[in-house]
């Protein structure tokens, strides 16, 4: 006999629901997946779900925060010693997959708080890894280095990359051209100003 909500403990219940909306939202996308095929996919029934999750947008927020810091772990596991451009390429790298769902972000950005605040980690996860690599290489604070610009091209570079637009090149390679390019010329800068 299947157990009842109140015999599986709640973390448990929350990890299977998320667990399916991520397999739904990555095979049928964002719109066409429903609350429905989520409860049905988890095996809970159809009003349960809304005791763990306000709503479809809550749990696609959970879903991207889930998938980012799951991307976070891996990162400090395996590539601990990397540099920061290097954790950052390989991250967003590893998330190609999930491009798809960073455009539904877009698309629920103006309706969600929810999806809104799962959005803003992921681009300040993008920010705090290159202020780090600014850091490092002492740029963050260097002469004719807007720092600021940076961290903002980045985010526009990231994001446009995002656009459904068969003409992209991934992000992870247009932020790297980005970020050796203002290394190398800030690098130049200084080597000059000795």
């Amino acid at each position: 006999m299947p157990r009842n909500r109140q015999q599986i403990p709640r973390e448990e219940r929350t990890g299977d629901l998320l667990a399916a909306a991520t397999e739904l939202f990555l095979s049928k996308g964002y719109a066409k997946t429903t609350m429905a095929d989520i409860s049905a996919a988890a095996g809970v029934a159809r009003g349960n779900v809304y005791w763990y999750f306000d709503s479809k947008d809550h749990i696609f927020a959970a879903v991207m925060n889930r998938l980012l810091s799951r991307e976070i772990r891996i990162l400090n596991e395996e590539q601990a010693g990397a540099d920061p451009l290097s954790r950052l390429v390989r991250g967003l790298s590893d998330m190609r997959y999930s491009r798809p769902l960073h455009q539904a972000m877009h698309d629920r950005l103006p309706h969600s708080e929810a999806v809104r605040e799962a959005h803003d980690t992921f681009l300040n996860w993008i920010v705090g890894l290159v202020d780090e690599l600014m850091a490092e290489r002492g740029l963050d604070h260097a002469p004719g280095v807007d720092a600021a610009l940076v961290r903002d091209v980045a985010l526009a570079v990231f994001e446009g990359a995002n656009v459904p637009n068969d003409r992209n090149r991934p992000a992870h390679e247009m932020i790297r051209f980005l970020m050796e390019s203002v290394l190398a010329r800030s690098s130049g800068a200084k080597g000059r100003e000795r």
